[in-house]
């Protein structure tokens, strides 16, 4: 995972060159589009629907289990599964149930189960990946941000030929923060890792990777949901907290009262905290991530976890190729 990191940087600039290819042709808008993902993926989607209603166009976003069996589009004009392998078993199921000109799929692998159902493709490249998802994860935000700009805008915005170099500044500079907190993770009981709009994508990839790589129950919050009682049982717990001005009093509230604090974001706080620059949401939460990312390769090896190791297997969420049942 260490080495994947350190080439995530180029991964995200030669993705983010393969997705403007892509997005030059047309790229009509919907008017309510639903994106369905899970794991990872559907993280992602947090940001990527912020920024979608910003721009006035009501996106929505759900795992395949909130969906009614054979009834997931009543109101919708594109269902868009996003599936970073395109071998989601429940992102699939979801894409069959409409008709072919209203499914999109956002894929890193083309030549993958999702993508050819799919009436539409978006593909990153197919960009190495770790087995706890890092430089996949980053191009599927990315093509998710570039859409969003290309359905709004025309095009996708000026900040991603830039991104890169972002994520390479930030991930250095966030290593002697991270290094005077990883003790006090890896021994914590739990996590909560809070973050509001699009930030909620980088709070819930931030408990997954928790959860997956570090082996540490942890939890997604958005800020304001967080203030009204989960926050009371604050204890031996870690807070990562993600976002502006309200997340900094937040940080800081909870350090004050004794609780292990890292701040991600652009306001000064006086607590353990990783300047990140004021970017578009979707860009932002992908500079967030790498912060994330960071901390938990050093909280696993603390906690002595090997990443990608799992400790369950699963005979139903992967996909390897379309059946008569799937297609």
């Amino acid at each position: 995972m260490s080495d994947a990191l350190d080439r995530q940087p180029e991964a995200l600039a030669s993705a983010v060159r393969t997705l403007r290819e892509q997005l030059t042709g047309s790229w009509p808008a919907p008017r309510r589009p639903l994106f369905v993902a899970m794991g990872a993926s559907h993280a992602a989607l947090a940001a990527c629907v912020h920024q979608l209603r910003a721009y006035g166009i009501w996106a929505s976003r759900a795992g395949y289990g909130e969906i009614p069996a054979s009834v997931p589009a009543a109101d919708v004009d594109l269902v868009a599964g996003v599936s970073q392998s395109g071998r989601s078993a429940e992102t699939i199921d979801a894409l069959r149930e409409v008709e072919a000109e209203r499914r999109l799929a956002v894929v890193n692998i083309a030549g993958s189960p999702l993508a050819e159902l799919a009436g539409t493709v978006l593909s990153c490249g197919a960009v190495p990946d770790s087995k706890v998802s890092t430089s996949g994860f980053t191009v599927t935000l990315a093509a998710l941000g570039m859409l969003a700009d290309t359905w709004a805008l025309g095009g996708p915005a000026d900040v991603w030929q830039s991104l890169a170099d972002h994520l390479d500044e930030v991930g250095k500079q966030a290593e002697a923060t991270v290094d005077v907190l990883v003790e006090g993770v890896a021994d914590s009981v739990a996590a909560d890792v809070v973050g509001a709009g699009a930030s909620l994508t980088a709070a819930e990839e931030g408990a997954l990777m928790l959860r997956e790589a570090c082996r540490l129950p942890s939890a997604a919050y958005e800020t304001r949901q967080y203030l009204h009682g989960p926050m009371e049982s604050a204890g031996r717990t870690a807070h990562i907290v993600l976002g502006d001005e309200r997340e900094a009093a937040l940080a800081q509230q909870l350090a004050e009262a004794g609780h292990r604090v890292l701040y991600v974001g652009p306001c000064a706080a006086p607590v353990p905290h990783v300047e990140i620059p004021r970017l578009a949401p979707v860009a932002r939460a992908i500079v967030e991530n790498v912060v994330l990312q960071r901390l938990v390769v050093k909280v696993a090896a603390a906690r002595n976890v090997p990443v990608g190791e799992f400790v369950f297997s699963m005979d139903d969420t992967k996909v390897d190729a379309l059946t008569p049942e799937t297609a």
